[in-house]
């Protein structure tokens, strides 16, 4: 991916059609200058269908086609509301219960609709004898199992749960996000091939904040990020995207 990648999570901050309809139109006019960088939205479902002018997304996503699942949001629906991507594995659905198999087969079922999976991986804290880097290793080789043609499409979101909700200051550090995107993309090597490992972009999700984005992004060896809280608050948002342009 040749430019820069931020994706807003709203989850569910952002939800009246109105408030998010003047939220895109800003963005797009306090962006339009930035070059080197792209910002995709991944709204409530509701709101798909009623946005316009930005790539956006999904939150999450059945593994199921159709058929007898009450509540659930298919690939398809998605794409017939107007997402292209999907964030897949996030650590909140994963609290809810998803497990790795339940992302292998929600990853498969967006890649075979069309729709780009960002896939979420990230521990719940970090261990001083380097447990976590397999515990990363498992969700990359079980979320990505036989599914080496998906790197021209992938993306990988890295999340540190225990990283979330903390101040810039408390957050995960540059350094320590590097050694883990370094792991990240020799795990997708091992897994993809090493030249479909390259094209995949790696974002980083963790308490991004407009103080923390540019060393981040600087330091951090990461192509992007995944903004939660912070990408429902305009000025901030638009703050990272200005760290991440070229």
């Amino acid at each position: 991916m040749k430019k820069r990648l931020v994706i807003a999570n709203w989850k569910m901050y952002i939800h009246s059609p109105d408030a998010a309809k003047k939220f895109i139109s800003l963005l797009k006019r306090k962006s339009a200058g930035l070059s080197g960088v792209e910002a995709w939205v991944a709204p409530p479902f509701t709101l798909l269908p009623v946005l316009k002018g930005v790539k956006l997304g999904g939150q999450t996503l059945s593994s199921y086609a159709d058929g007898a699942h009450t509540g659930e949001i298919s690939a398809a629906m998605l794409k017939a509301a107007g997402a292209t991507f999907v964030i897949v594995g996030h650590s909140e659905r994963r609290t809810l219960g998803d497990t790795n198999e339940d992302v292998h087969a929600q990853l498969a079922a967006a890649a075979g609709a069309g729709v780009v999976p960002v896939l979420c991986v990230g521990e719940t804290a970090r261990s001083a004898d380097g447990a976590h880097f397999s515990l990363l290793e498992e969700q990359l080789a079980s979320a990505l199992r036989g599914a080496q043609s998906l790197a021209a499409k992938l993306i990988v979101a890295y999340e540190p749960v225990w990283a979330i909700g903390k101040s810039a200051e408390d957050a995960m550090q540059p350094g320590e996000v590097e050694e883990t995107v370094i792991f990240i993309r020799k795990t997708l090597a091992n897994i993809l091939g090493r030249k479909e490992a390259l094209r995949v972009p790696i974002l980083y999700g963790g308490s991004v904040e407009p103080q923390n984005a540019a060393t981040l992004i600087t330091d951090g060896g990461v192509d992007g990020f995944l903004v939660g809280h912070a990408s429902a608050d305009l000025e901030q948002f638009v703050e990272i995207l200005k760290s991440c342009r070229k």
